[in-house]
């Protein structure tokens, strides 16, 4: 996993307007920034870099600015992106921050008479909820990179939260032509998750935001705009099961895991796990999450009771139907049964080792997914790209808008980008069609009016 390194230089200066005092120099420091990429190197808190009038021609990066390391040791700060020493933000892991980084006592003292401390623990416990622990990781990235830019600036620790709007934007201006679009997104509502943890209010409207950040997805690098997802078909995934050897414990559970997570157009998150001793029977699908359904007509399907997923804490159901020819799902679950024999109550695609079983991490997936396309002949697939391919099959099979929407459990409108960006699917429904499905399909697939 790529992780960059942010330089910041000796602070010199200021801009004219700047409402926080000067000083001649500060102390370097340094930020390892898990996921992101290495072209970010160039963010400069002193000295913003130059906002480009056109985008560079440069080749595109296969980055990932969203991912997060999920290490179990707490490493040290890299000597460079080091926050200013405070009892109020310790020394902790990136998904740990908003909860274990306090606020100044004098910000907190602005909300009134505090309440008892076992309310305040409650209240906070039930806030930290809402957010997902990889949400609440990149949340603490970017809560991290936003003390180190106030740091620079000499901003006072209690004017720190609640952050003024001119502090804000001028963090988020820093960024620009540093980041991806996508990433200062992620760490501008970092910032925005704090206050919201402790009461704090925000004075940047959603309005200003959304503005700013439609400028530095503008002014983003060009190597780090991500190529598109490509759909997984059918076909790649029957060239991958060619490369695999189906007596091989870990080749059944991986097979059977990359099926169902296709056939059931889930993510892959919901099927495996971030590390290996991340394992929650209340979080994670065991083999007694699994059941037969048959419905009025007669027809079998194989339900996954998700204790818990990225749009649903209390948890979703997916499923999938047999399939005709070499990828079918119900074949290679069964194989990976009989093979290993996962316990009921642990990880559903956990598989056996010399050492006992081993459950299926997203990391080792994802890198065996690539080693055997490469080996098949293909090109590099990406874990979301499952999903897409999931939705374009079905849909190309005739699947109605509204029903593969249901399937995938998209709650926005962000599903119709299938439909804009595939002419595959758009292909058969501009030809001739009756009234009624071309009205339907026009409602779906028309851009909205703005």
């Amino acid at each position: 996993m790529d992780h960059l390194v942010a330089s910041i230089p000796p602070l010199r200066s200021y801009s004219r307007g700047s409402p926080y005092p000067r000083r001649s120099a500060a102390t370097s420091s340094i930020l390892t920034i898990p996921g992101a990429t290495r072209s970010a190197s160039r963010i400069n808190f002193v000295r913003p870099c130059t906002l480009p009038t056109s985008r560079p021609q440069v080749p595109r990066g296969s980055t990932r600015a969203n991912d997060v390391h999920h290490a179990e040791t707490v490493l040290p700060y890299p000597s460079n992106l080091t926050p200013a020493l405070s009892d109020l933000c310790p020394h902790c892991a990136a998904k740990d921050r908003l909860e274990k980084w306090l606020p100044h006592p004098d910000s907190l003292s602005l909300l009134g008479p505090p309440a008892t401390l076992e309310l305040q623990e409650r209240v906070k416990t039930v806030t930290l909820q809402g957010w997902a622990e990889s949400t609440r990781a990149t949340y603490g990235a970017g809560l991290l990179i936003y003390h180190v830019f106030c740091d620079s600036r000499e901003v006072p620790e209690k004017d720190h939260a609640p952050a003024k709007a001119a502090l804000v934007a001028s963090f988020v201006s820093a960024l620009a032509g540093s980041l991806s679009g996508k990433a200062i997104h992620n760490y501008i509502y970092g910032v925005r998750a704090w206050h919201t943890l402790y009461g704090l209010p925000w004075v940047l409207h959603e309005e200003q935001i959304a503005t700013m950040l439609k400028g530095v997805a503008k002014l983003a690098p060009h190597a780090l705009k991500q190529d598109k997802r490509k759909p997984v078909t059918i076909q790649m995934i029957s060239l991958i099961k060619d490369k695999l050897d189906q007596t091989n414990s870990f080749d059944a559970a991986f097979f059977a895991c990359l099926t169902t997570i296709f056939y059931s157009a889930a993510r892959v998150g919901e099927f495996t796990l971030r590390r290996l001793d991340a394992f929650n029977p209340a979080e994670h699908i065991t083999r007694g999450d699994v059941r037969d359904d048959i419905d009025r007509n007669g027809l079998h399907t194989k339900v996954f009771a998700l204790p818990r997923t990225k749009s649903s804490s209390t948890g979703e159901e997916v499923h999938w139907a047999r399939q005709d020819g070499s990828t079918d799902p119900l074949d290679a679950f069964d194989r990976h049964i009989a093979i290993n024999d996962p316990p009921v109550d642990g990880p559903l695609f956990a598989y056996r080792t010399t050492k006992g079983y081993r459950p299926m991490t997203r990391q080792t997936f994802i890198v065996r997914l690539n080693k055997f396309a490469k080996a098949a002949g293909l090109n590099c697939v990406h874990g979301h790209g499952i999903r897409i391919g999931a939705t374009l099959e079905y849909l190309l099979r005739g699947v109605p808008f509204d029903v593969m929407k249901v399937k995938g459990r998209w709650a926005s409108n962000a599903f119709q980008l299938y439909l804009r960006k595939h002419n595959q699917i758009l292909a058969p429904y501009m030809q001739s069609m009756s009234p009624e499905t071309a009205l339907e399909f026009t409602r779906l697939a028309m851009l909205p009016v703005r």
